[in-house]
C-alpha cells in the first residue's frame, strides 16, 4: 500500500501566510498614507504661494481701475493681515482694499509719505440708521489647506501686516512690511469713533509700528502652528525686498543654505 499523500497546509505554512500577507498590507497602508499627506503637503504649499502670487495680480490689475466706490476714491493695493485672533494658532489670513483720495497735488516722497498724504485706509464709513460706521474695504478671508499653518522663522505663529500697493504718481508696485503687529480691521468693524488716521498712523517713520521695505519669510508648517513636523519639513515661502510683482514671492528650496525654516 502506498504513502498517503499530504492534503492541505499545516497550522504553521497557514500562520506564515497570514503574517506575510498582513505585513505586505500594512506596508501598502503606510505607503499609500505617506503618498497621501505629501500630496496634502504640496497642495497647501502650492496654494499658499499662488494666494500670495495672486495678491500681486490683484493690485496690478484693480477691478476698478483707479476708483472705488466714488469719484473721489481710489484703490491703491492690498492689505493682508496674518494673526489677527491672537487666541486661534491657524485663524484666516484676512486682505483688504487699501483706499484713499484721488488727489494729484501730492507733492514727492516715499511711497509710505504720498499715501499718507492721500489718506489711505482699509475701513469707510457707511450710513445705517442714520449712523455712520466703519466696515472694511472688501474683505476676503483665506485659510490654508488640509490644516496646514504660516509660522514664523522661530517656529511660532506669523503675526504681521504686509501691504502691496502701487505707487500713487508712477504705478509702480512696492511692497511695505510690518512683522510682528496684525492691524487689527475685523475689531473696527462697526465703530462710530473717528478711523480716518487708522491705517496712516502706521506709515508713520516715526511710529514705534510702522511699514518698512524688507525680506519677509513664511514657514509653512504642514501640520498646523506649533505642531511637530516629524520627517517633513516646514517650507519657506519668502517676499524679497522690494518685491514689486508675482515672481518676487519665491519657493525657497528645502535644502538651501538659504532656507530660514528649518
Amino acid at each position: 500500500m502506498g504513502m498517503n499523500k499530504r492534503k492541505g497546509f499545516t497550522l504553521i505554512e497557514i500562520a506564515l501566510f497570514l503574517a506575510v500577507t498582513a505585513a505586505l498590507f500594512i506596508g501598502i497602508a503606510l505607503g499609500m498614507e505617506n503618498s497621501i499627506f505629501q500630496q496634502r503637503r504640496t497642495d497647501s504649499i502650492q496654494n499658499f504661494l499662488e494666494f500670495m502670487r495672486s495678491i500681486y495680480s490683484k493690485v496690478s490689475n484693480p477691478q476698478s481701475p483707479g476708483a472705488g466706490n466714488s469719484k473721489k476714491e481710489a484703490i491703491y493695493g492690498k492689505l493682508v493681515v496674518f494673526g489677527q485672533d491672537p487666541s486661534v494658532n491657524d485663524d484666516p489670513i484676512y486682505t483688504y482694499d487699501v483706499i484713499g483720495d484721488t488727489r494729484t497735488d501730492i507733492g514727492s516722497g516715499t511711497v509710505a509719505s504720498l499715501l499718507r498724504q492721500l489718506n489711505v485706509n482699509v475701513l469707510r464709513k457707511v450710513e445705517s440708521g442714520g449712523v455712520e460706521r466703519a466696515v472694511p474695504a472688501s474683505p476676503e478671508k483665506y485659510d490654508l489647506r488640509w490644516g496646514a499653518g504660516v509660522e514664523n522663522t522661530t517656529h511660532g505663529k506669523f503675526v504681521g501686516s504686509i501691504m502691496v500697493v502701487r505707487h500713487p504718481k508712477s504705478g509702480t508696485i512696492n511692497t511695505l512690511v510690518m512683522e510682528n503687529v496684525a492691524i487689527p480691521v475685523n475689531a473696527q468693524n462697526g465703530s462710530t469713533s473717528d478711523v480716518s488716521g487708522f491705517l496712516t498712523k502706521y506709515l508713520d517713520p516715526s511710529a514705534p509700528n510702522k511699514f518698512t521695505t524688507r525680506e519677509v519669510d513664511f514657514c509653512v508648517n504642514p501640520n498646523g502652528v506649533g505642531q511637530p513636523t516629524y520627517s517633513v519639513p516646514r517650507q519657506d515661502i519668502r517676499i524679497l525686498e522690494n518685491a514689486r510683482n508675482a515672481s518676487s514671492v519665491e519657493l525657497v528650496d528645502l535644502d538651501s543654505d538659504d532656507n530660514r525654516c528649518r
